[in-house]
């Protein structure tokens, strides 16, 4: 078995399962995936045994058991890779943390009237409230790019946990056609064009399960 097991569910729209997965992937270590489609009658029994939730995404690591997107990633970052997911300026990691927990934890305008649909390609008008949040994720993205993003093409440069948090909200963005600015655009196709994210985009696609279930979560 391997040491590193990670429970996640559908890749078309469980966007919170894509978080742990692509912070994984880009530090190529090695992991058993273990997919749960949710929204059906057998759901929570198949993740009884993994998630004390019964949510995804779930990290397994040895006698460890984590829970929640941002917990996860934390985890890996301090216990697996030696705090290598977050910057190592004291200034910029103060910033990617806090960036990383806005996302976590607001937007909720947004999260629920354009979730993650990887097989998307539908322009939406936003609501205010949500165009609201659009220009506060704008204003985080150029905000810090302009700041911190001179060494690389992500949010501080280097790829980071804030990459992983704002992954699903570039496809959901990107999907509904967001209105952007140019910095921030740039960034949200410096994510899409990722090729572990354009890999998550493509498995979606190809799942089956209805479309409408995807208006149910964000996470």
């Amino acid at each position: 078995m391997n040491d590193i097991r990670l429970v996640v569910g559908n890749k078309n729209y469980s966007s919170w399962s894509m978080c742990p997965w692509l912070l994984l992937k880009m530090f190529d270590l090695d992991f058993e995936e273990i997919q749960i489609a949710l929204y059906q009658d057998n759901t929570a029994e198949k993740l009884g045994p993994y998630s004390p939730s019964l949510k995804v995404p779930v990290l397994l690591h040895r006698e460890v058991t984590v829970w929640d997107s941002l917990a996860i990633c934390e985890y890996i970052s301090a216990e697996i890779l030696g705090d290598a997911a977050w910057p190592r300026n004291r200034s910029r990691r103060a910033s990617a943390r806090s960036a990383s927990a806005e996302v976590h934890s607001e937007f909720a305008a947004l999260k629920r009237d354009w979730p993650m649909n990887c097989k998307s390609t539908v322009r939406l008008s936003p609501s205010e409230t949500v165009a609201n949040e659009i220009a506060r994720i704008d204003a985080i993205w150029s905000c810090s790019r302009h700041k911190y993003g001179e060494n690389g093409i992500y949010l501080y440069g280097r790829f980071s946990i804030a990459d992983c948090m704002f992954a699903p909200i570039a496809v959901c963005l990107n999907s509904y056609g967001a209105e952007l600015s140019e910095e921030a655009k740039v960034y949200m196709h410096s994510l899409i064009d990722n090729p572990f994210i354009q890999k998550w985009i493509h498995l979606g696609r190809r799942e089956k399960e209805p479309l409408s279930i995807a208006y149910a979560n964000y996470g």
